[in-house]
């Protein structure tokens, strides 16, 4: 550009700036903060209206999970896939440091004063070639990458987690502690019994997260094996949190006794019958020690057995609830067979009441 030329292009560039041009402040900066706003409505209503779908927590000792960058670095991330071992680090060094010049060196490369792109083809092919490359690196990334393990779903409300953590605890607690947390043989251990995690002694002077460290890392001395993926176990972290939740439910403040609704309607059955009524009782609260397994040979498997086994049988007198073994030891009351039952929580008076009603109707096997 000679000095005739660069004087003519100096004078049109002084008309254009003055004619059409806008000051920064307040017009340049008056339409950013607009379109910076309408930008951050936008994320606010995304992230209120879709949301983000929720991953599992980080475990290191989960080698499923494949992990992977935003999808505007995906491309960088396929392109070293062509770097093979320690070229990897080589290549991003360098693909860094020539961008970073290419980008400082800008002016200094092109100093050309046209500016429409079919007046600079050298410029214009390398960018489209540039932008091509990058999105074919994208897709390459999108297509190669195997998909992502979908994450656990425990449900987000906390019925959900604790119906979820039944499930869970029932399918690898169950057998050793029972189904409500009653204590119970371990399983492939006779003789050796596991303390009752239904107790308040035992909910209220352990954290949820010491109850989780337990069912993670196991408790070896005593019997337990580590359930934690991170330690060689079965389940994932968001798996042990529920099962958490489940057993911390079984704690009923000492206000909100008697307030269950299923247990208080209990009152109202005034003919109970035992299929219906009084066996599942039994069975929830008192099979795992008068079941499969039995303690004080008393067994509860069927009518039969509930009336006549035991080594202090008969423990039930048909129509006659004050002198059965069974309906004092629900009360607490020390007998030859033994004292309160369930040990450790015992039964609701709604739930005693009920058994004591089939009792003085004859317990029937009805």
């Amino acid at each position: 550009m000679n000095a005739e030329e660069k004087q003519r292009y100096l004078e049109r560039y002084k008309e254009k700036k003055y004619s059409d041009g806008e000051f920064f402040w307040p017009d340049s900066i008056a339409k950013d903060a607009v379109v910076s706003l309408g930008i951050f409505v936008l994320l606010l209503c995304l992230a209120i209206f879709v949301g983000v779908p929720n991953e599992p927590p980080a475990n290191p000792a989960d080698a499923t999970y494949i992990p992977r960058p935003e999808w505007y670095f995906l491309w960088m991330f396929q392109l070293l896939k062509y770097f093979p071992g320690q070229l990897e680090g080589v290549a991003i060094v360098a693909l860094g440091a020539l961008i970073a010049v290419g980008l400082f060196g800008l002016p200094f490369f092109d100093r050309g004063p046209k500016r429409h792109p079919l007046n600079r083809p050298i410029a214009t092919v390398a960018m489209i070639l540039i932008v091509a490359g990058m999105v074919f690196l994208t897709v390459q990334a999108a297509v190669t990458t195997p998909p992502q393990a979908e994450a656990i779903d425990l449900g987000a409300t906390k019925e959900a987690q604790i119906k979820a953590g039944e499930e869970l605890f029932k399918k690898n607690c169950a057998d050793c502690h029972g189904e409500t947390g009653e204590g119970g043989e371990i399983k492939d251990k006779p003789g050796q019994e596991t303390r009752p995690l239904n107790s308040d002694d035992f909910l209220l002077t352990r954290t949820s997260d010491t109850i989780f460290q337990i069912i993670s890392y196991g408790q070896p001395g005593e019997g337990m094996q580590a359930f934690g993926l991170a330690h060689g176990g079965q389940l994932a972290d968001q798996e042990i949190r529920v099962i958490v939740t489940f057993i911390e439910s079984w704690y009923v403040p000492p206000e909100a006794e008697g307030t269950d609704t299923a247990v208080t309607d209990l009152a109202k059955i005034e003919n109970p019958g035992f299929a219906k009524d009084v066996k599942p009782l039994l069975d929830k609260y008192c099979s795992t020690c008068h079941s499969k397994r039995l303690k004080g040979n008393f067994s509860i498997a069927d009518f039969d057995k509930l009336m006549k086994s035991g080594d202090h049988a008969p423990n039930i007198a048909a129509g006659d609830a004050a002198n059965s073994t069974l309906a004092k030891m629900l009360h607490g009351v020390k007998t030859d067979a033994g004292g309160q039952m369930p040990p450790n929580r015992p039964l609701k008076q709604p739930q005693i009441e009920l058994i004591e009603r089939w009792i003085n109707q004859g317990a029937q096997n009805n």
